[in-house]
């Protein structure tokens, strides 16, 4: 589908994934002349430490963009100082950039040192290819300033210009959009890795449509404001460092920002979204059909007797069976001219050429349900790795996944056959509890799939260990990864071959153990066969396990050790606590030991329950050996930072759980 949006989510997504912070470049020839640079104040000079947060490498001390929807160009400017020899990894800069969508000129860059000397940047800018998706190429500009050091300060200038005028694009959107539309014109990111002295943003809009601009994170008092010229300002002092935090919610969804967008026709968050809904189904109708081959199909793969669940299994494995081009690894220019795929036009050409790009093999799904007596639709969906949906925020570019819904008696069931490796009945996890538009021909309406369950993602390990004269431990264990568990590994390794796949499930189990243990992979079950767990078996050996004294042997049975419980030791909490989904891991694990010892002590059973999950542990004492049983089960995904105190003191339990241990002691 053809989108008349110049500055798309695609480019914006890959400026905040791949740029560190947004820095600039030198100037080529025939290039528009930046302003010259502004006086250092006395103030700039003498700032030598991050006031929120000490130790700092380096510092912002002006950042400037400024956004002119007139020319369709935006300029960013960054004085940054230099505080240690860590910091002079800033003086490497690279711009990403999308070459179909803009340029990159105007680049200019200098160092001023600490006596104020200052040095304009005459070097070599190079051309990287970052990263490469069909028919598109994502580029930066790349330089380093040299002789860069503690004291420095270093500025860049760089201005981004739109291939496409803006306004040129709006009007192109009002032929189509009956309704509503609207165009994302900038998204001012706030926060930087580094602390900001001094930040301002600006827009000059354009003349003669209705300019909007939603916030997120910023306090009341400082918002956007709009000038006596209609230009739009911001200015902001003192603006922390982002802190990266483990387990926390997707970048966009915590850093405070302002996304400006044009609306046309009416603004009302429920018309717009139903007036995209409604030019999105005509796209999507004309891919799905009817047609007779599709029904033809879908009546060979289901029988009349089959319940309704039997015939959606059936059709979607038959979906799965399209082999999906973009799961594969990326192809060379040449491989993929060599190779010359076809686009498909509707799904019967999916099914034809037997490959499909994209969503195809959602909607190919889509049209064998219809055609096998289902209601089914394409449904939109904000990828929850990415961003959560915000009804309020007109940007379409926010439904970045799409799902099938089928509707079966009174019950919604939603599938993605399109991702290689899942399961019938499970989406992936970023899909779940995910917000967006059921899209069909008459209407549209707002929908949220499927909280994922802790059912649905288990590790289950079942070992049996012998302790041996020296205080380690050795034997076999057998590891089980259930729903989400299995298909995440799976997605992860469906590049690597075997060797790759054997040394990361290694590696994944040997993270698990203490320091210095050995793990060997014996054997792996139906890698390929996404419909069954992932089971794999090992052996391992743990050197100089648990604390010795002259007559006992103290050994924590909860040898696997759960990463998220040794992630949260820090008291404070900046962003909220996320999980990707709900989990549990069921641990048993058998410990035989020599004929020279015999138990002493057992730890008590222990069992709590709370909002967050549950936890359990058992013992047993059979002769020569104990056998101890756990289950861990995080019940949510999603904590507020008010929460996490209360989260800390119930993985805090766990974790001291798993390390109380059983007292050997020798025989007598």
């Amino acid at each position: 589908m053809k989108s008349a949006q110049p500055r798309s989510q695609v480019a914006c997504d890959v400026l905040l994934a791949v740029l560190f912070f947004a820095p600039p470049v030198h100037a080529k020839s025939q290039q528009p002349e930046v302003a010259g640079w502004q006086p250092i104040s006395k103030e700039e000079w003498a700032l030598n430490d991050d006031p929120t947060n000490p130790g700092a490498s380096a510092l912002i001390l002006y950042r400037e963009v400024t956004t002119d929807d007139m020319k369709s160009v935006e300029t960013h400017s960054y004085r940054i100082k230099i505080l240690t020899d860590e910091g002079k990894k800033y003086a490497d800069v690279q711009i990403p950039y999308l070459e179909k969508e803009y340029r990159i000129e105007g680049i200019r860059a200098r160092t001023v040192e600490p006596d104020g000397t200052a040095v304009e940047f005459s070097g070599e800018v190079f051309d990287k290819l970052v990263a490469k998706a069909k028919k598109v190429q994502f580029q930066a500009k790349t330089f380093t300033l040299a002789g860069v050091r503690p004291g420095c300060i270093i500025e860049y200038s760089y201005q981004t210009r739109w291939h496409e005028n803006l306004s040129d694009a709006l009007k192109s959107s009002g032929q189509y959009m009956s309704d509503a539309y609207a165009i994302l014109t900038a998204r001012w990111m706030i926060p930087e890795d580094l602390f900001t002295r001094r930040a301002r943003f600006s827009l000059r809009p354009l003349l003669n449509y209705r300019l909007m601009w939603d916030t997120m994170g910023l306090p009341k008092d400082t918002q956007p404001h709009q000038q006596g010229d209609g230009s739009v300002l911001l200015e902001l002092t003192n603006v922390p460092a982002f802190t990266e935090e483990p387990f926390m919610p997707p970048e966009r969804m915590v850093k405070s920002r302002a996304d400006f967008f044009y609306v046309i026709g009416d603004a009302d968050p429920s018309i717009f979204w139903r007036s995209q809904g409604k030019q999105t189904a005509l796209f999507f109708e004309k891919f799905i059909g009817p047609s007779k081959n599709i029904q033809r199909v879908a009546n060979e793969t289901v029988a009349a007797g089959d319940s309704p669940e039997t015939k959606l299994r059936k059709l979607y494995a038959r979906a799965q069976q399209v082999r999906f081009v973009n799961s594969e690894p990326a192809k060379t220019e040449k491989e993929e001219k060599r190779e010359n795929l076809k686009d498909n036009n509707d799904a019967e050409d999916v099914l034809k050429h037997g490959y499909a790009f994209a969503n195809e093999i959602d909607l190919l799904f889509v049209a064998l349900a219809r055609a096998a007596g289902f209601e089914s639709a394409p449904v939109l969906v904000a990828a929850r790795d990415r961003a959560f949906f915000r009804k309020n925020l007109l940007d379409r570019t926010q439904l970045s996944a799409m799902v099938a819904w089928v509707k079966v008696g009174a019950k919604d069931y939603y599938f993605d056959p399109a991702t290689r490796f899942c399961p019938y009945n499970l989406l992936p996890w970023n899909e779940t509890a995910a917000g967006g538009i059921r899209v069909e021909k008459d209407s549209t309406s707002f929908v949220e799939t499927p909280n994922p369950r802790s059912e649905d993602a288990i590790i289950e390990r079942k070992a049996s260990l012998q302790l041996d004269g020296e205080g380690g431990l050795q034997g076999k264990v057998h590891v089980r990864f259930t729903g989400h568990e299995a298909l995440a590994r799976r997605l992860e390794n469906r590049e690597r071959d075997e060797a790759g796949r054997r040394k990361a499930l290694e590696d994944e189990v040997k993270g698990w153990l203490p320091s210095g243990s050995t793990v060997t992979l014996d054997s792996v079950c139906k890698w390929d066969d996404a419909a069954e767990p992932l089971d794999a078996d090992f052996t391992l050996r743990i050197a100089n396990y648990g604390a010795a004294t002259h007559r006992r042997l103290l050994l924590p049975l909860a040898v696997f050790e759960s990463a998220s419980l040794h992630t949260f030791q820090n008291s404070r909490r900046v962003h909220p606590v996320y999980f990707p989904y709900p989990y549990e891991e069921l641990d048993e694990v058998t410990l035989l030991f020599p004929a020279d010892r015999e138990v002493e002590a057992l730890p008590a059973p222990r069992s709590e329950t709370t909002l967050f999950g549950s936890y359990k542990a058992s013992y047993e004492n059979p002769v020569g050996s104990v056998k101890f049983q756990r289950q861990m089960v995080m019940n949510g995904m999603f904590f507020e930072v008010e929460d996490y105190p209360k989260l800390r003191v119930f993985l805090d339990n766990v974790r001291a759980g798993d390390e109380e241990p059983v007292v050997l002691q020798k025989s007598r």
